[in-house]
């Protein structure tokens, strides 16, 4: 509970929060009943009035309010920023309150979009300010702080404050923030929010120009006509379109203009007509004229504030208090002189308004910061953290994304290249014109799927963009596996290959340009198998062509989904290649590679190695496949030349031990395997191998990080652990529609249950809760049975939460197997499965920076001698490269220990302690050798 608050002290909290929002008594009962039930059953950390605020928002959404009109209304009208304000809540801070409150309590449907959208608006709206101001202070006058001065202390006998720059300042994002309201995209995409602003500051301008209002317009804007400034200069009739100024990429000026054109003058159109905005009926011009701009001020911030009110969403003129409250300060400090054109806002205010309408504590770090959604795999392709400037930047900032996937596509065109061209006739068949086939029929799909929600135009744009993203994919895939296979037919003839390319390109696309259309909707509009398009994601990674952290952070977050539920769901094609390949699902050591197999305690030396048992095919596989080696089908599982090579003459498959039995001093007899180091392959390639495989290390490593957060740190539990997952996936369906959490989550309570260990399930979804991956659905909504025929007849899907699906479904099915890892004798002679080597130091692997340059991490620092070069990219001078050239073309060698080699081992020249060392490490050599041939 919340504590050190009575329940008599957290009442009064909430009524006098109730009283100064001027709430209902009913919403204030809902909120306190809200707040109790979560008070009792779940630690509260933090302040409580921040928690009571949570209650009363979740309260004030939730209540229904009859009307006159025999209807029901869902919600009440509270103002969002008072809220936070009088509950000392920052925005960053409401977001994850709110977050976690629904993970205790589920919420509605409705609210959580609400929810979702209240962020998406905040954060849209942040990042749009921050442009806000520098885009203003080219075209017009900078506002001043006597102005805004002026604007905020005059009283009712003093004059209206003219249509000066600071009134037009605040006019005008008034009116831009009205406007966005009319449409949920405008408020939850930044680029439409930049297209929007760009039409916004043209019509103002245009109005400022065409009646020559000089004491507003910057006499410096590139877009005034070049005789602006002199004496004979004439008004013409129409004023210079300015949004080509104002876009940041020549890829934003298409779209930007069409949103002029058409979506502002539908916007505008509303207003003039309802004289909201006194103004021309079809110009638009007049409304910054001095007889009306007063009223016009008036009549769109009375409009704002009734739909603010109405709907309970942040009140985005916060921005323009919080820089009228810097402003005021600059100006004191004569920090900020007269004309300037940094904003004090871009320079000191971001933290300060992250923490509005609390400004009195730190700013928590929301969990959409790095620290928090990074994926627990994949982390080895991840580049260095990028310096954020706010925690909303990162993420929702479009614009730089979409800049640096036009440095990526690097003005290409929509076409194969001549290099490409070149690939495509050495090899036996020209795949040109089945591409094309395969881009004109994905491309009429997608045009049809996405044009009735965005536009024709705007898909065709998407989509010429991902066919050039998809010609330099295959182009750098296929000149890599160029280097590993001197023919590369067997890929380039298959299909499914380029469909899958193509859909991850096009995925990056609308990734890009923050799509609402998520992942996996291109998925299903390309009926591309998740099984398949998983394939891709690794090579397009691996390529890295510019691709920045967040772009690999969220193609891993994709390769996350799919491996963990999209593939197991009962549609997918994973069911039919198991059957077809004639074998059951894999455990994990017939895909593991070598190295990969962890049996013995992680703190010792030789805590990887590699399975004992024999392997069952003579096809090598790389650590890491080639695209060939995805899409090839699964090997059939023949005993191949590669099983009888490693088997003695005359000695059978079944004389082979692979484990020996010993006695430790306590008396418990356990099976060791025995090590064959011509056992280097995985026994199960192909495809599905790779797919599994990947399948496996995704669970092991969120076990890893669970156990470690529950204290479960001894290796043969967690090998129970791991054994009693790994029969859950393959000998049941218990994974089919499922989740892997889930089935990871009842293997750790079974086996703590089995061996006696305190631990509440709660615990576990507690931790679970921590891992980037989390979701309330996977704990909340869990399939109990499938829709179907019994011999009841017919009967709906059954879903519940985790808890009961464990109850009712897995202790049904896992109950016999698991019982058996009891502490006894009879568990003694149990052979659990090895564990996947996770690896602790999670050190990037060599990275391709451009076609021929390769950088690698230092393996060790320590061992380094002498003073270190640093070079940044774009950063350091050229004396920086030239010192480490000079170094690197040096005769200077940095001297280290000499290894020993075989001719040393029995030479006098090692200690008598390593000699010792040697020969018991001879002997054990030894012995083994002779145990594998008995």
């Amino acid at each position: 509970m919340v504590l050190p608050d009575g329940e008599d002290e957290l009442n009064k909290k909430l009524l006098d929060l109730c009283n100064k929002l001027s709430l209902d008594p009913r919403t204030t009962t809902v909120a306190w009943e809200k707040f109790s039930d979560i008070n009792k059953n779940f630690v509260l950390e933090g302040e409580s009035i921040h928690w009571l605020g949570c209650a009363v928002f979740v309260a004030s959404q939730s209540v229904e309010t009859p009307t006159l009109l025999s209807t029901v209304v869902r919600g009440n009208c509270i103002n969002l920023t008072s809220l936070l304000r009088y509950s000392n809540l920052s925005f960053v801070q409401f977001f994850n309150n709110i977050r976690k409150w629904s993970e205790m309590s589920p919420l509605n449907n409705d609210l959580k979009e609400k929810i979702k959208h209240l962020e998406d608006t905040f954060g849209v709206a942040h990042n749009t300010f921050k442009e806000y101001y520098p885009l203003f202070s080219r075209i017009f006058l900078p506002p001043t702080s006597q102005d805004l001065d002026q604007s905020k202390h005059r009283n009712r006998k003093q004059r209206p404050v003219s249509c000066n720059t600071s009134k037009v300042f605040e006019f005008l994002w008034n009116l831009f923030i009205t406007l966005k309201g009319e449409d949920s995209q405008y408020s939850s995409e930044l680029i439409k929010s930049y297209h929007l602003l760009y039409a916004c500051l043209d019509l103002a301008f245009k109005n400022a120009f065409l009646t020559e209002r000089r004491d507003l317009l910057n006499p410096q804007f590139e877009g005034l006509p070049s005789n602006w400034n002199q004496p004979d200069f004439v008004v013409p009739s129409e004023a210079p379109c300015i949004i080509s100024y104002l876009c940041k990429s020549p890829s934003m000026l298409t779209d930007a203009l069409h949103m002029k054109t058409y979506d502002m003058k539908t916007l505008m159109s509303t207003l003039v007509l309802t004289e909201t905005v006194l103004a021309d009926r079809s110009t638009f011009i007049g409304f910054l004229n001095r007889d009306v701009f007063e009223q016009n001020f008036k009549n769109i911030t009375n409009t704002y504030e009734t739909r603010l009110l109405s709907k309970a969403e942040v009140d985005e003129r916060i921005f323009l208090a919080e820089y009228r409250r810097q402003l005021l300060e600059h100006q004191q400090m004569n920090c900020f002189a007269q004309g300037a054109r940094a904003s004090p806002f871009r320079e000191t205010g971001e933290n300060t308004v992250l923490a509005s309408p609390r400004n009195n504590e730190a700013v928590a770090t929301p969990r959409g910061s790095d620290v928090f959604d990074t994926p627990l795999t994949g982390r080895q392709y991840l580049g260095p953290r990028e310096a954020d400037v706010s925690p909303f930047q990162t993420d929702r900032n479009t614009n730089q994304k979409i800049t640096r996937l036009q440095a990526i596509l690097n003005n290409r065109s929509p076409c194969p290249s001549e290099t490409l061209k070149q690939l495509f006739e050495s090899t036996q068949t020209d795949p040109s014109q089945k591409i094309q086939e395969i881009l004109t029929s994905l491309g009429d799909k997608f045009v049809a799927a996405y044009a009735g929600q965005n536009g024709e135009e705007e898909a065709k744009s998407r989509l010429q963009m991902g066919i050039t993203l998809f010609y330099k994919f295959v182009e750098n895939i296929l000149q890599n596996e160029k280097t590993m296979r001197a023919d590369i037919s067997a890929l380039v003839e298959k299909g499914l290959f380029y469909e899958c390319m193509f859909t991850c390109c096009l995925e990056i696309v609308l990734f890009c340009y923050n799509s609402p259309n998520k992942f996996p909707w291109l998925l299903d509009v390309f009926d591309v198998q998740p099984f398949h398009f998983v394939k891709v994601i690794e090579l397009i990674v691996r390529t890295r062509d510019q691709l920045w952290r967040e772009m690999v952070k969220y193609l891993n977050k994709i390769e996350e989904t799919v491996l963990e539920s999209l593939v197991w769901k009962s549609n997918s094609r994973i069911w039919e290649m198991i059957a077809n390949s004639g074998q059951d699902i894999p455990k994990f050591s017939d895909t593991a590679l070598p190295g990969h197999l962890l049996y013995n305690d992680q703190n010792q030396s030789n805590t990887k190695v590699q399975s004992p048992e024999i392997s069952s095919t003579s096809s090598t596989e790389s650590p890491t496949p080639s695209a060939t080696d995805r899409f090839q089908s699964p090997v059939s599982g023949a005993v191949s030349r590669q099983l009888f090579s490693s088997i003695q003459p005359g000695q059978s498959v079944l004389q082979r031990h692979t484990h020996i039995m010993i006695t430790d001093r306590e008396g418990n007899k356990k099976l060791i395997p025995i090590v064959d180091s011509t056992s280097q392959l995985p026994k199960r390639t192909g495809s599905l191998s790779i797919i599994f495989r990947k399948f496996y290390n995704l669970a092991g490593v969120r076990m890893e990080h669970l156990c470690n957060k529950l204290g479960l740190v001894d290796i043969e539990l967690k090998r129970k652990i791991w054994t009693v997952f790994e029969d859950s996936v393959r000998n049941s369906d218990l994974i089919k529609d499922r989740h892997l959490d889930q089935l990871l989550m009842c293997a750790i309570y079974v086996i703590c249950r089995i061996s006696s260990i305190s631990l509440k399930f709660q615990d576990i979804m507690k931790f679970y809760r921590e891992q980037p991956q989390s979701s309330s659905s996977v704990y909340r909504d869990v399939l109990l049975k499938r829709e179907g025929t019994d011999d009841n007849g017919p009967h709906p899907e059954e879903r519940s939460d985790l808890i009961y699906f464990y109850n009712s479904k897995y202790v049904e099915v896992m109950q016999k197997f698991a019982i058996r890892f009891r502490s006894s004798s009879q568990s003694a002679n149990l052979l659990l499965s090895p564990l996947p080597a996770i690896k602790r130091d999670l050190v990037s692997p060599s990275i391709q920076v451009v076609s021929n340059v390769y950088v690698r991490p230092l393996e060790n620092s320590a061992a380094a001698t002498g003073g270190s070069f640093n070079y940044f990219f774009s950063r350091s001078p050229s004396k920086d490269l030239k010192d480490i050239n000079k170094l690197v073309n040096s005769n200077n060698r940095v001297v280290g220990k000499r290894l020993l080699t075989e001719n040393d081992l029995d030479s006098n020249i090692m200690p008598p302690s390593k000699r010792i060392s040697n020969r018991k490490l001879q002997s054990l050599v030894e012995e083994r050798r002779s145990q594998n041939t008995e």
